[in-house]
């Protein structure tokens, strides 16, 4: 899966999800959720992660992507799990914005369906910038938060 880039949008409040934007939905242990397609270079199937020694403490953990190492986030932790059960036939998505790139691990990717807003304010401090759905809201996650959280030095 690829996608062009789209909008500049930062920030959990001030995402400018569109109605009728493209976002894939996203299997994590238990949830599912939403990612703008702006934000995903690419599903890869997944590949051990590796860890990075850093006098700073603990650092994500890194898979090689074309010889890039890129922090990997799981989507299950994000999502509140204690622990995330990894699987082998488990997907990373490739996410991008701004410069920056990171790899969300996540159960599967299952398919593309259009944003449709519920009125239903995301938390404040969470990677939640909206909800959509027509039969169940499902939450879309804030690409660019996520992202800092994956980047964070």
């Amino acid at each position: 899966m690829s996608t062009s880039s789209g909008g500049a949008p930062t920030g959990n409040a001030a995402l400018p999800l569109r109605p009728g934007e493209d976002l894939v939905v996203v299997r994590a242990g238990e949830w599912r959720v939403l990612l703008p397609m702006r934000y995903v270079e690419r599903v890869c199937g997944a590949a051990l992660p590796a860890a990075v020694p850093s006098e700073r403490g603990p650092r994500p953990p890194v898979v090689s992507v074309a010889g890039e190492l890129l922090p990997v986030v799981f989507a299950e932790a994000l999502l509140g799990a204690e622990e995330a059960t990894l699987e082998p036939a488990d997907k990373m998505v490739l996410l991008r914005h701004a410069g920056r790139r990171a790899l969300l691990w996540v159960s599967a990717a299952e398919e593309i369906v259009e944003f449709s807003p519920v009125a239903k304010a995301p938390p404040a401090d969470g990677v939640v910038a909206g909800f959509s759905g027509v039969d169940a809201a499902l939450a879309v996650l804030d690409v660019p938060r996520v992202l800092d959280l994956a980047t964070e030095e």
